[in-house]
């Protein structure tokens, strides 16, 4: 598909995902983030008895699987970061004007950018749910404790939705970035966003089940079946997405209403 002024969309998306992996800091971030992933994972399952009060051994699987799976959230902000900095590096040295110059069509300009911010954040994520959920099974098989197979059902689904928590976020950053014109504003955007449920859950029993379940943490938390059955906030996936979604577009469509209103 090509723009009426030139630019094919597959150009501008090999020239976003071109701009992203040159800068050796991107790189790099993208790559340490499933390592960050699995040391926090060692970190927090290996401190369980402490911080819980409970030996290692009585808790199920399943806690500890999520437990492990903790570790893609330190990932997540690895590479929120990161979206947040492919702006706000742009607008920090002026290259935005470059950037808007050779793809003038703002809106093609920001998905292509999307598009190679959430393909790296996505495969980052892949990668560290995997390697946060081989660490924790490391820590069991050093504490004598069975092992749990990667293969059973829900064990792929908490590794396939607790993944999406890495894209989500890296590109909620971006799009903040955009609308706040800089690095910071986007890491703190998304960060808001990361820890949203831990001011909710202060409030009113009777109100939590409504507001914790549009939360983007609780969304991915129920994508993935991390989510106590009998929780009201719990969601069946499809509506879990929708929610994801419903905070995504209306992100990017700040993002892209920013950049038509205002010059560069």
């Amino acid at each position: 598909m090509t723009t009426t002024r030139g630019t094919p969309m597959t150009a501008a998306v090999a020239a976003e995902v071109s701009k992203l992996w040159s800068l050796r800091a991107h790189r790099r971030a993208v790559l340490a983030a499933p390592v960050v992933g699995a040391a926090v994972a060692v970190l927090l399952c290996a401190t369980v008895a402490a911080t819980t009060g409970r030996a290692l051994a009585e808790h199920s699987p399943a806690d500890l699987v999520a437990t492990s799976l903790l570790g893609v959230d330190a990932a997540a902000v690895v590479l929120l970061v990161v979206g947040a900095a492919t702006v706000g590096v742009e607008y920090s040295t002026g290259m935005i004007r470059a950037t808007l110059t050779a793809l003038p069509r703002r809106g093609r300009f920001l998905a292509a950018r999307a598009a190679a911010v959430g393909a790296a954040a996505l495969g980052a994520g892949l990668l560290s749910a995997a390697a946060a959920f081989a660490a924790g099974q490391l820590v069991l098989a050093a504490a004598g404790l069975p092992a749990v197979s990667p293969l059973e059902p829900w064990v792929l689904r908490a590794l396939g939705g607790t993944a999406l928590t890495v894209p989500f976020l890296a590109l909620a950053a971006v799009f903040l970035a955009v609308v706040l014109r800089g690095t910071a504003g986007g890491v703190v955007g998304a960060l808001v966003l990361l820890a949203l449920p831990a001011p909710v859950r202060w409030g009113p029993d009777a109100w939590q089940g409504v507001v914790l379940g549009v939360l983007p943490s609780e969304a991915l938390h129920s994508l993935a079946g991390l989510t106590a059955e009998d929780a009201p906030f719990r969601l069946p996936a499809a509506a879990a997405a929708a929610v994801l979604l419903g905070w995504l577009v209306p992100l990017y469509g700040a993002a892209r209403a920013a950049l038509s209103r205002r010059d560069a």
